[in-house]
């Protein structure tokens, strides 16, 4: 494999705000795909969505959307919540 060697004079802050920007979108890439498989409680659910824990436990009762149990406590992920919030809106509630 040939390779050629380039070399050119950049200035030092240049490097450093090119490096900045690629840091800044991965870190941002990131925590949008941490954020998608995060797991909520039921608290941080109904705080989410805008509603009480009631209506909560009666969307999850009519499977408008999914509990997951781990421990006897109630989780909801925030990819599905989210999508909910979707069709929920398409379909008027």
């Amino acid at each position: 494999m040939d390779a050629q060697m380039i070399l050119t004079t950049v200035p030092l802050a240049e490097i450093m705000e090119q490096m900045r920007v690629i840091v800044r979108e991965e870190l941002q890439n990131q925590n949008k795909s941490e954020l998608a498989e995060k797991l909520l409680n039921s608290k941080e659910a109904a705080a989410l969505l805008r509603i009480t824990l009631v209506t909560l436990w009666q969307w999850e009762k009519d499977n408008r959307i999914v509990k997951y149990t781990l421990g006897g406590r109630a989780y909801f992920k925030y990819s599905e919540l989210m999508a909910s919030l979707k069709d929920l809106r398409k379909y008027g509630r």
